[in-house]
């Protein structure tokens, strides 16, 4: 065998390996239904007690359907949750439980299922904007699949917001991360930036990647109108998951 044909066989080797990788790393990939469905039940939507209460009785009184209650109740949940492990720790933004906390109530915790739970705060940090809270009666809850190697996220990536906007329900919405480290005057700590939508309602719930894996909370908008213009902000699960840990140790 002359080198040529050696040397043409060895490159047909090598395309042939490559092929074969990227056929199969394709293959595994889950398809983005299934990714969004196993990641769904681990973002909860959170209620002050007080609130929770005031909506049911108006929805009984008004002999309403679950999809049309916030809309003709105007009551929706102070904002969402992402559930950490399966003791029934939660962690979400300050600001959703700020109003609980001042007046010292306990939470509702609802489900995907519809399933509710009550829930008590552990603790928060109010300048990084995070809270742990805990559920009571623990109901079957599924934690999350966090991130590692949140240094390796990149700008252009897809990423999934998943939250209750407007209290309308569990939703989803996709764009790509548009920058990271993002910084703001009087804001502490650093932001992921996407141009996934993020409305009232979001903010606690998870930013997750491709793979379904959490890489941030939901936590702010910029804004002219009150609603998602394409400049959304998510805490870097690493940070989260800091101040999560000072919280309950």
């Amino acid at each position: 065998m002359n080198k040529k044909n050696a040397f043409s066989i060895s490159l047909w080797l090598v395309l042939g390996l490559i092929s074969g990788f990227v056929f199969l790393n394709l293959t595994y990939q889950k398809s983005l239904p299934d990714v969004l469905e196993a990641a769904s039940p681990s973002v909860v939507n959170i209620w002050s007690i007080k609130k929770w209460k005031a909506w049911q009785e108006k929805s009984n009184l008004l002999g309403i359907k679950r999809y049309q209650q916030v809309i003709k109740t105007g009551f929706f949940p102070n904002g969402s949750g992402v559930v950490l492990n399966k003791d029934g720790k939660i962690v979400t933004n300050f600001h959703v439980i700020k109003e609980a906390f001042k007046n010292q109530q306990r939470l509702i915790i609802e489900l995907n299922n519809g399933e509710i739970s009550e829930a008590i705060i552990l603790g928060f940090s109010e300048d990084a904007d995070i809270a742990v809270i805990q559920t009571i009666n623990n109901p079957n809850l599924k934690p999350i699949k966090i991130k590692k190697n949140i240094d390796e996220l990149r700008v252009g990536e897809q990423v999934i917001a998943i939250g209750n906007p407007q209290g309308l329900g569990k939703s989803f919405s996709m764009g790509i991360v548009s920058a990271i480290n993002r910084q703001f005057k009087n804001v502490n700590g650093s932001f992921i930036q996407t141009d996934a939508s993020i409305n009232p309602g979001n903010s606690g719930g998870a930013l997750i990647d491709r793979n379904g894996y959490l890489i941030g909370i939901t936590n702010l908008i910029e804004t002219t109108s009150g609603g998602s213009q394409g400049l959304n902000f998510a805490i870097p699960v690493d940070e989260v998951l800091k101040i999560y840990d000072e919280i309950i140790n």
